[in-house]
């Protein structure tokens, strides 16, 4: 492997060992470049933690004068570079060890050599030496100035697309009730609250409303769907309404489903009904499923536990429109939807014929 051999030439000068290289998980061709500004800044925040978490060189304390005069040599020692390294990469993240096997003789120059200088790692790694990453507020291959606005990117309402790698369009990617080019227009169903040359701020419009130049339901400009201008407010549409004209059932453009429209009012029809010509059971089109017209042409529940649910063990309740089967206590159902008795192991017994046979 020539990333091997480079490691094995360029470590004959070096203590650093090349068993941390060997260690690593080696990527596919096609996985060479699966590393992006993500994977930089993930690998430098892990390497700043290292830092910190090797900082006292592991030791406990007890002899000062040996601590100072150890911590002193470890503080910069390639011993203490291979302890973080180590930590850099979990098993199964294929792009930080494809990242650190192409870049890991940066990492110590940067350790031997440019740490003075350069005390952001992640700034001279990833923007400065690789150059995968950009500088805040910047975007693309160039690392183009991301869109201002009132002196702030996306005029401080949206994110700027690409922000901070060498990727993205570098638009605008507004906030929840923000639009425009550079995101300083309030959405329809928003109002501007304050607009100066600075600072916009755009609120959500009362619910009733779907345009507004006000936070309540009488500063609509226009009313949401099912809700119509009533003395001056935004109201909600009677609940039998699917759209209306005015306030109350007789206003209703259409019915909602479960209602019918009779002289123009909408009224609510029975549980027993599909359609009806009035309130009430007597006045149905059609007997809904579960129901069946009586001596009177009323539509009442049909007591199903009479015909149905009639093997051993079972009981049945009647409920509107439909009815409930279950087994007695004792008893669960098999795979053949039998109720058989539960044994004490919590198994089911096999059954017998007679829990076949109908009552």
């Amino acid at each position: 492997h020539a990333a091997i051999m480079k490691c094995t030439i360029r470590h004959s000068l070096s203590i650093l060992p090349c068993l941390l290289l060997l260690q690593l998980h080696s990527p596919s061709p096609a996985q060479s470049r699966q590393w992006n500004c993500g994977t930089c800044k993930g690998l430098t925040d892990k390497f700043s933690e290292g830092l910190s978490e090797t900082e006292k060189g592991n030791f406990g304390g007890g002899n000062t004068d040996w601590e100072e005069t150890y911590l002193k040599d470890y503080k910069r020692s390639e011993v203490r570079l291979l302890e973080i390294m180590e930590r850099l990469c979990t098993k199964d993240d294929h792009a930080c060890h494809a990242l650190l096997e192409e870049h890991e003789e940066l990492l110590e120059d940067w350790w031997k050599e440019e740490q003075d200088a350069n005390p952001e790692l992640y700034k001279w790694l990833c923007i400065d030496q690789i150059q995968v990453c950009c500088p805040k507020d910047t975007f693309g291959p160039k690392c183009s100035d991301c869109p201002i606005g009132r002196d702030k990117v996306c005029s401080g309402h949206g994110k700027c697309k690409g922000e901070g790698t060498r990727d993205g369009e570098g638009t605008c990617s507004c906030d929840k009730g923000y639009q425009g080019v550079l995101c300083e227009e309030c959405t329809q169903d928003h109002y501007e609250e304050y607009n100066n040359e600075t600072h916009l701020s755009c609120k959500e419009c009362n619910e009733s409303c779907d345009e507004c130049h006000g936070p309540g339901a009488n500063e609509c400009k226009k009313c949401k769907e099912n809700y119509v201008l009533h003395e001056g407010s935004c109201t909600e549409c009677d609940s039998l309404c699917n759209g209306c004209d005015g306030v109350g059932p007789e206003h209703c453009l259409k019915c909602k489903p479960e209602a019918e429209m009779v002289e123009g009012v909408c009224i609510e029809c029975a549980t027993a009904c599909n359609g009806c010509t009035g309130p009430g059971p007597e006045n149905c089109k059609e007997c809904k499923k579960g129901f069946e017209r009586n001596t009177d042409s009323t539509c009442e529940d049909v007591d199903e536990c009479k015909t149905t649910c009639r093997l051993q063990h079972e009981v049945c309740t009647n409920t509107v429109g439909s009815y409930d089967c279950n087994c007695e206590e004792g008893y669960e159902k098999n795979s053949r939807d039998d109720c058989v008795m539960k044994l004490k192991d919590g198994s089911l017994s096999e059954g017998t014929d007679l829990e076949h046979q109908e009552l």
